[in-house]
């Protein structure tokens, strides 16, 4: 099998909408290729009643996705991982190689894995080859694939890594310095560990937007909670190098991946999609710790990103008398 050199890369940071693009995408690519897919909630079957069913059981999570009939490029990539191309320019920011990733899983395409053997989920075959140093060397140019990150607010991102990381099966995510993150309080793990790695992966995409800015792309996660058929219908349009107004199964795939239906498979599945949770929890948990992301903790935030060079106006920010309720303001589509 060939090795994929281009590959359209969709980042996102960890607790900003990876699962919903994974399945949307992966839904709108089932059904362009004539697949079925019942709605576990309303027994609606979206699709031509004879068509493939979509395959939840061995559903994966990728990173990478059969995109054939529906992007240019026959895989795409959805998960975490840094820019492509900017290890060539990693050292404009004296801190970025001195700081570590809290955990495993920020950085996919550059953990050292074997990469011959890539995970492929919506295709025939399980894996597939993807040269990392081709991705780099075309991405430097400014040549390969678009790119893009969705990317959240970072305290907001940060409080929900933290509850989601509380509730892991491992205490590799679990723990903080030896300790149970339950027994760690937000502020010690949000600038001990959470906002350096959020910098560390969202200054990549910055960098190379500011470098390549008709190749990279940067998308708030709030924007897609907001108008997510709109807001992805854009997103695949620069995926696919085109200007395309017409996708008739996209509001299937939209739907069809909202957190209710995704919720119903984990029960009929008996697991969380993501794998990580005890027993049948689900990882699309929602919480609040509205009295630890006030104005005084923002301006904070702020101020460690500025001095670090990220554009702390790329974030959509919430009023500093509004964190209260700032988790609730999201409509939310689906998975984190």
């Amino acid at each position: 099998m060939r090795f994929a050199k281009k590959l359209p890369v969709l980042s996102t940071i960890p607790r900003s909408g990876t699962w919903f693009l994974r399945y949307a995408v992966s839904f709108l690519s089932h059904l362009d290729r004539g697949g079925r897919i019942e709605d576990r909630i309303t027994g609606e079957v979206v699709g031509p009643p004879s068509g493939v069913p979509f395959d939840f059981r061995h559903f994966r999570g990728g990173p990478l996705f059969l995109a054939r009939k529906t992007l240019r490029h026959d895989h795409v990539f959805i998960g975490h991982t840094t820019c492509p191309g900017f290890a060539d320019i990693a050292g404009s920011f004296s801190w970025w190689s001195k700081t570590a990733f809290h955990v495993p899983g920020y950085d996919y395409l550059h953990e050292g894995l074997n990469y011959d053997y890539t995970p492929i989920d919506l295709a025939k075959y399980q894996y597939t080859p993807v040269s990392v140093r081709a991705l780099e060397k075309a991405a430097s140019a400014g040549r390969s694939a678009p790119l893009a990150l969705v990317y959240r607010n970072p305290l907001a991102q940060a409080a929900s890594y933290f509850r989601y990381c509380m509730a892991h099966t491992s205490p590799v995510y679990n723990t903080f310095k030896g300790r149970s993150l339950a027994d760690i309080s937000f502020r010690d793990y949000l600038f001990g560990s959470a906002l350096p790695s959020y910098a560390k992966q969202f200054v990549s995409f910055q960098a190379m937007a500011a470098r390549h800015p008709g190749l990279v792309r940067l998308v708030p996660y709030e924007h897609l909670m907001a108008r997510p058929e709109e807001v992805l219908a854009d997103l695949l349009n620069h995926l696919s190098g085109m200007s395309r107004s017409d996708w008739p199964n996209l509001p299937h795939a939209v739907h069809l991946a909202r957190r209710e239906h995704l919720k119903a498979v984990e029960a009929e599945l008996g697991r969380s999609l993501d794998g990580t949770r005890v027993g049948n929890g689900s990882h699309m948990r929602q919480g609040r710790l509205r009295e630890q992301l006030g104005g005084a903790i923002r301006d904070e935030t702020i101020g460690q990103l500025r001095s670090m060079g990220i554009d702390v106006d790329q974030f959509v920010w919430p009023a500093a008398n509004d964190f209260g309720d700032f988790p609730s303001q999201e409509r939310q589509v689906a998975a984190e």
